[in-house]
């Protein structure tokens, strides 16, 4: 599939078909991620991939998060239904900030986490259009940072959790959601 074609065509999946997907798949499509660019070359990024009895584990441990939640009576947004996708994709790929911010001054501390974050959304953004090149379908899910910290305890790793993709085969085909124009969002300066 072309770029650009694949960027046009990119949707959030929230409903998947139960077939498997190799390992070789995954490994290629993280070989794509890796591709990505990111400042000073640091590649920030930490993936774990989540499959059958591991990922039903992950989704048992966001479900009792967003339960507690519920039952403090704080706000959860749409972790209800990211956690739906998540159980229904035969795959969930954590991704992790693995470099560390102690010792850095500020201002330059916020800098490097901002840093840090633009080149892990490159990556996952890599992720995204190379499983849609590839046939797959993909969700981008924020919502695990509401269980940030049982999410670092599950993956063994005091890594930052910046979110989570479920990834599989689509089992929708959900059409184009509203963009705002360039044009309304850009400024152009001689």
């Amino acid at each position: 599939m072309e770029t650009m074609e694949a960027i046009r065509q990119r949707r959030s999946i929230r409903s998947f078909r139960k077939d498997e997907i190799p390992n070789d798949v995954v490994e290629r499509l993280l070989d794509l991620t890796i591709q990505a660019p990111s400042a000073k070359n640091d590649q920030p990024w930490r993936f774990v991939v989540t499959r059958g009895e591991a990922k039903g584990r992950l989704i048992q441990k966001l479900q009792e998060v967003l339960d507690e939640e519920k039952i403090q009576g704080r706000p959860t947004g749409s972790m209800q239904g990211s956690i739906r996708a998540m159980a229904e994709a035969p795959i969930v790929i954590l991704v992790f900030n693995r470099l560390k911010r102690e010792g850095i001054p500020e201002p330059y501390c916020y800098g490097k986490l901002l840093v840090d974050t633009q080149s892990i959304g490159a990556a996952i953004q890599t992720l995204l259009l190379g499983a849609q090149a590839m046939g797959l379908g993909t969700l981008w899910v924020c919502d695990v940072l509401y269980a940030a910290r049982q999410v670092q305890v599950f993956a063994s790793t005091e890594d930052e959790l910046v979110a989570a993709v479920a990834l599989g085969i689509p089992a929708e085909s959900p059409g184009p959601r509203p963009r705002t124009g360039w044009q309304e969002l850009t400024t152009w300066m001689d």
